[in-house]
């Protein structure tokens, strides 16, 4: 057992290897929103490459999700990233104050689990590296949470039936952040209301927000992965630079040319996330499922909502159709 100190946050560890490479880890409890257990597993891709950075995953209201570092499906993400998984576990407390925490606490337990990663896996690329967030639930809105707080570092979002989306308090930095939300038409009235209320406001300054509501589903995960994990893919890579977006679609997606030197040759200096240029991309019709380029849409364009590729197009066409 030892103490490690990241800046401010005093990281009481315990780690243990739980497969190749893998560790879990736990912290310290998070006493301002009243949470006792606090604990990460991290996994680092089998790549001599430096790392682009992290992706962190967030379950449900108190689960456990340390168990999602080792799903496949999401390693074959990060691994096409060249991304690090930190899955994440906030239980045994209080079931409201760490999804809506103003003060920032479970953001800075998330970065200073991140900088642990970055030190027992041998990898300090990753220690200011942009993140990727999938959330489901309460896992949504600390994600959420997590883009008003540090909204330069995050390179996309994609929720799974949170209960308020993007929140209504959206700075216009998080505002520059691709997200996706998937909505299940059945699930909790006020939550769908409210939520798709907060992203068509984003949306109406142009934002690069998603939403995706399933006619068949309620609040479970459902198949909401399948639209989720190739839209991160394709919006990771376009905002890192990374060419060619998920599926080897050439993606007609714009993005401002990268700032020269925002990258060190050994990985070190995290890249400069790349803004969105809405002159190109992929657009859907939310009410006939109908996509196509930008270029070639017949559709109302104001009204549309856009696609990073055609990938994650096609995948938003079958999720939001009957």
């Amino acid at each position: 057992m030892k103490f490690c100190i990241f800046g401010m946050i005093a990281v009481l560890t315990q780690c243990a290897p739980v497969s190749a490479g893998t560790t879990d880890w736990t912290a310290e409890p998070l006493r301002g929103v009243q949470i006792e257990t606090v604990a990460f597993r991290g996994w680092v891709p089998d790549d001599s490459e430096p790392l682009r950075g992290t992706l962190v995953l967030i379950p449900g209201r108190h689960g456990d999700g340390r168990g999602m570092a080792e799903d496949t499906r999401w390693q074959t993400l990060a691994a096409s990233l060249r991304f690090a998984i930190l899955g994440c576990q906030f239980s045994n407390g209080d079931k409201g104050l760490y999804q809506n925490d103003d003060r920032g606490e479970v953001a800075a337990a998330i970065n200073a689990a991140v900088e642990h990663l970055a030190t027992e896996s041998g990898r300090p690329e990753l220690a200011n590296a942009p993140l990727a967030f999938w959330g489901t639930s309460a896992g949504s809105n600390v994600s959420s949470m997590y883009c008003k707080h540090h909204p330069d570092r995050v390179a996309a979002f994609a929720s799974s039936k949170g209960t308020w989306g993007p929140g209504g308090d959206v700075s216009r930095n998080s505002a520059e952040i691709p997200m996706l939300f998937a909505i299940g038409q059945n699930d909790n009235p006020e939550w769908v209301s409210f939520s798709i209320g907060c992203i068509e406001k984003g949306r109406k300054t142009q934002t690069p927000w998603i939403p995706a509501v399933c006619p068949k589903e309620g609040h479970e995960v459902g198949a909401s992965l399948d639209v989720a994990i190739p839209f991160l893919e394709a919006a990771v890579k376009q905002r890192l630079g990374m060419g060619a977006a998920a599926g080897g679609s050439s993606s007609f997606f714009k993005t401002q040319a990268p700032t020269m030197g925002t990258q060190s040759m050994n990985g070190t200096t995290p890249a400069k996330l790349q803004k969105i240029n809405f002159a190109a991309g992929w657009l859907g019709d939310p009410k006939t499922g109908e996509v196509a380029l930008a270029a070639r849409f017949k559709g109302s364009k104001s009204k549309a909502v856009w696609l990073p590729d055609e990938t994650t197009a096609i995948a938003w066409q079958t999720y939001i159709r009957p």
